[in-house]
């Protein structure tokens, strides 16, 4: 890290998906505000992947941690302070992005478990250089905030027509309903596309109006455009 950042930014996820997620959300904040530029680089000693934005304000730094499995929720706390607070580099303040699934607690067999992600914000919680931690708690899957862009969804498949509230199946996880309406739609002909998580997701993900997604203020996206502001 060099000695440069006004601030730093981390965002820890529970897997890619959200981790495509909030990279399309970064650039669609930084086309919102042409007075800053986004760049992706990778660090050139652990290869870890972050983002630069420059702006009038100087330049930040944005780092990501995808969490993936129960163990490594508590190894995140560990990333957060090796590889953010104590980066080599002048010391920053860090806001730090807790991206998560509430209703993930909740289901019978499940990666995480009720507390988890409580646990893990009071250990980065007492860690110098945290400024300020975010919960951007879903309350089920990450799926439930696509599908609240049909028109997206419905172009992404490359339908005649859009999709309606009507056709979203039943059921509790986003995820689970959106894999079911793929898969309705392929039965009846409509399309052939297949809904993958994680990177693969990537081409869904950019067919989605993300300010319509804002406009339903399902979760406190503005602290994210605050990356692109003057504070």
């Amino acid at each position: 890290m060099e000695n440069s950042y006004e601030s730093g930014f981390a965002f820890v996820l529970e897997g890619a998906t959200e981790r495509v997620f909030y990279e399309r959300l970064l650039y669609f904040f930084a086309r919102k505000h042409p007075n800053c530029s986004i760049e992706k680089n990778q660090d050139s000693e652990t290869f870890e992947t972050f983002f630069t934005v420059r702006g009038p304000f100087g330049v930040r730094i944005i780092k990501m941690n995808a969490v993936g499995t129960i163990t490594q929720i508590h190894n995140s706390a560990n990333w957060f302070q090796n590889n953010c607070v104590q980066a080599k580099g002048k010391k920053i303040p860090w806001t730090v992005f807790l991206c998560y699934d509430t209703d993930s607690y909740n289901a019978d067999v499940t990666k995480f478990y009720k507390g988890d992600w409580e646990t893990f914000r009071k250990m980065i919680n007492t860690q110098r250089g945290v400024k300020k931690i975010v919960d951007m708690a879903v309350d089920a899957d990450i799926e439930d905030i696509f599908l609240l862009d049909l028109h997206g969804i419905s172009c992404f498949m490359g339908l005649d027509s859009d999709l309606t509230q009507e056709d979203i199946p039943s059921g509790r996880k986003g995820s689970a309903k959106l894999k079911q309406l793929f898969i309705e739609q392929r039965r009846l002909c409509r399309t052939q596309a297949v809904y993958h998580k994680g990177e693969r997701a990537k081409k869904l993900i950019d067919a989605l109006d993300m300010q319509k997604i804002l406009d339903c203020s399902v979760l406190p996206f503005e602290q994210v455009e605050q990356i692109f502001k003057m504070e």
